[in-house]
């Protein structure tokens, strides 16, 4: 898939230091995230939700967490994707040692498919 490989790009230019480019993130989100139909951003959602548990760093985390916000809107549905569900728990563990401003970002996600927010 182009978008996952292309997220993994992404992900390893964010992580030198310094970064090069502040906008990376961004970039990547309007070429891929918003040219997308929204089926393709719902199925999407899982393959980078995949990704998002396993980075620990936090800047990165909240950078691809972005991503899968901006793919909840474009796929225009609240239908909750499959693996949200199934990992809402380690996704919320994952965030609670982080900062608030990464916690609220999970908790926007969470909203919008109205599910209960993360622990504090």
């Amino acid at each position: 898939m182009i978008f996952i490989n292309e997220l993994m790009k992404t992900i390893s230019e964010w992580s030198k230091d310094p970064i090069e480019d502040e906008w990376l993130f961004e970039k990547f989100r309007k070429r891929f995230v918003s040219t997308m139909n929204p089926p393709e951003a719902f199925q999407t959602i899982n393959d980078t939700i995949s990704i998002l548990i396993k980075l620990p760093d936090e800047s990165t985390a909240i950078e691809v967490l972005q991503t899968i916000i901006n793919l909840a809107h474009q796929s225009n549905t609240t239908e909750i994707p499959q693996k949200l569900s199934e990992k809402k728990e380690e996704l919320a563990n994952q965030f609670i040692s982080m900062g608030d401003y990464a916690q609220n970002k999970l908790n926007e996600l969470f909203k919008y498919y109205r599910m209960d927010g993360t622990n504090r």
